[in-house]
């Protein structure tokens, strides 16, 4: 073919389109996946160590102070950039509204995730994110327990029991397989909690029990989660075995003065906890109960550049604030799954360009 009808081809062919993935596309791609998100989820930490990330501090609207998030909501924006072999772009739009399963019998939380060739700048992927940041957020609390709890965990204690719940349990049993024998898991609602319990038991071939107390499921459990929508502090730093290991993914379940009782405080990333200004981390920071150089960055750990737990009778306490990076490369594994499927509807942005 000569250059210039090469050069035809180009000029007509101006077309730039993307996929969209709806929330049921995307299970369908496998979103749902766990093992595929623990890997997305540690390649993600791992380029975050090695600073192959762009990741600005993420923007919230909050209708009032940090604390009206628990009870008005709040809506997120968080873009990012990953290097390395993923070399991708995103951003995902995150709204959480405590009252909407109370008031209109919807999720608290919706996301949509946009995806971009960093090159061009044109769109890959718009998608549901919902699931995205469900398996995420779980996925994190699994990739820290595999660096940071005891290699022999064999009990985990969580409070709350909902959505987020079920899939920090869906992790920590993908990272310890066929290890977990005894899950016991505590809400405020007890009906919730039985349901709860017996559906997990089903899904994931682990004895799960209902605790009387929040204390009752945190004491002598390898490791512990916290994922309610708690605005008070209730854990007590005394409660956690010699060992454990505890992932806090709310706000207010710890106060910070309870830091003293763990050995080491390890986030995600401390400047965007310090940016979002709600975390215990950060305010156990604030508060003087911790340096700021008490506190390591996980990717670091994986990394080897800071040394994570240091023997078996540490208690160390996780506290994401959820990266942005985190929601990029699993939905970036989840559009690719779609490809390879032709799961999703292909969309134009324009069939040629108004204006060039």
């Amino acid at each position: 073919m000569s250059t210039v009808k090469i050069l035809d081809n180009v000029q007509q062919n101006k077309r730039v389109g993307f996929i969209y993935l709806s929330q049921e596309d995307c299970i369908e791609a496998g979103g749902l996946d766990m093992d595929g998100t623990l890997e997305a989820i540690q390649k993600s930490f791992e380029l975050h160590g090695r600073n192959e990330v762009v990741q600005p501090s993420k923007p919230v609207i909050r209708w009032g102070g940090p604390e009206t998030e628990e009870t008005r909501g709040r809506i997120m924006t968080m873009p990012s950039f990953l290097g390395g072999e993923i070399d991708v772009a995103g951003m995902k739009w995150i709204p959480s509204m405590p009252e909407n399963p109370r008031k209109i019998g919807q999720p608290r939380a919706s996301a949509i995730i946009i995806l971009s060739d960093p090159h061009n700048g044109f769109p890959l992927a718009i998608m549901d994110g919902t699931i995205v940041s469900a398996m995420r957020t779980g996925a994190a609390t699994g990739i820290a327990a595999k660096y940071l709890a005891n290699p022999d965990s064999r009990t985990v204690g969580i409070i709350g029991a909902g959505v987020q719940s079920r899939t920090q349990l869906m992790a920590v049993t993908g990272v310890f397989k066929n290890q977990i024998e005894q899950i016991k898991v505590f809400d405020l609602n007890e009906e919730k909690t039985k349901q709860f319990a017996k559906e997990m038991e089903l899904e994931l071939n682990v004895n799960v029990v209902n605790a009387a107390s929040a204390e009752e499921a945190i004491r002598e459990s390898d490791i512990v989660i916290t994922a309610t929508m708690s605005t008070f502090p209730y854990v007590k730093g005394e409660w956690l075995k010699e060992g454990a290991f505890h992932s806090e993914i709310s706000f207010w379940d710890t106060d910070p003065k309870e830091l003293v009782h763990y050995d080491k405080v390890v986030v995600d990333d401390f400047e965007h906890v310090k940016h979002h200004g709600v975390d215990v981390s950060y305010r156990a920071v604030r508060d003087g109960v911790l340096s700021e150089e008490d506190v390591h960055n996980l990717g670091d750990i994986i990394n080897g550049k800071v040394t994570g737990r240091e023997c078996p009778k540490q208690k160390i306490l996780f506290n994401p604030i959820g990266m942005s990076i985190h929601d990029v490369s699993e939905a970036y594994r989840v559009y690719k799954s779609a490809k390879e499927k032709g799961v999703g509807k292909d969309l134009a942005l324009w069939e040629h360009p108004h204006w060039l």
